[in-house]
């Protein structure tokens, strides 16, 4: 029984290293052939009226697959949207400190779970989630022409994930006879 109890440690260390190891090489890889540059279209200056957390680890940092992990256990759509704030706001902090590639994949990331937070959410939760929606496309409108031509696709479509998530939030708000956030856009 001694014996057993103390494998189990070692068993664990295990399974994280495996599920790091998963992690690592599932992800998907862009890679974008210029540097980003400033594009001759100006973006629509656009204010919402919704904070974003304060930055906190990146997919650069050490512990970033451990939070990965812990993400992956919360199931609720403020956890969902939470998770979709914080990847938000540090695939900006790579994108400004030039690493593209990586920030458009976190920015893909965050959509998704933006979309789960609201495929999740209760009548209460959608006023929040139309306006972190209204956010996050305010964040990647401006992201948009900045990143390199050809990144411009891949950040067009990961886009079009908030503007549903707006549309469709906004909808059900109507429908339970609540209203909805202003759409500036």
């Amino acid at each position: 029984m001694k014996r057993s109890l103390k494998a189990l440690p070692l068993f664990f260390a295990a399974i994280l290293i495996l599920a790091v190891s998963i992690f690592k090489t599932a992800a998907v890889k862009y890679v974008f052939s210029q540097a980003p540059s400033p594009s001759p279209e100006t973006p629509q200056v656009v204010k919402v009226n919704y904070d974003l957390p304060e930055p906190g680890l990146t997919p650069e940092d050490a512990l970033w697959p451990v939070q990965a992990l812990i993400d992956m256990g919360e199931l609720t759509s403020e956890a969902y949207l939470e998770n979709a704030d914080m990847r938000l706001v540090a695939g900006e902090q790579m994108f400004d400190s030039g690493k593209v590639e990586k920030a458009v994949l976190v920015f893909e990331k965050a959509e998704l779970y933006l979309r789960q937070s609201y495929e999740s959410a209760t009548v209460d939760e959608l006023y929040t989630i139309s306006l972190a929606s209204l956010k996050h496309r305010q964040v990647l409108e401006t992201i948009l022409v900045r990143v390199p031509e050809d990144g411009r696709a891949t950040v067009a479509r990961i886009l079009d994930i908030p503007k549903t998530v707006y549309l469709d939030s906004a909808s059900d708000l109507v429908d339970a006879g609540l209203g909805a956030p202003e759409y500036p856009f």
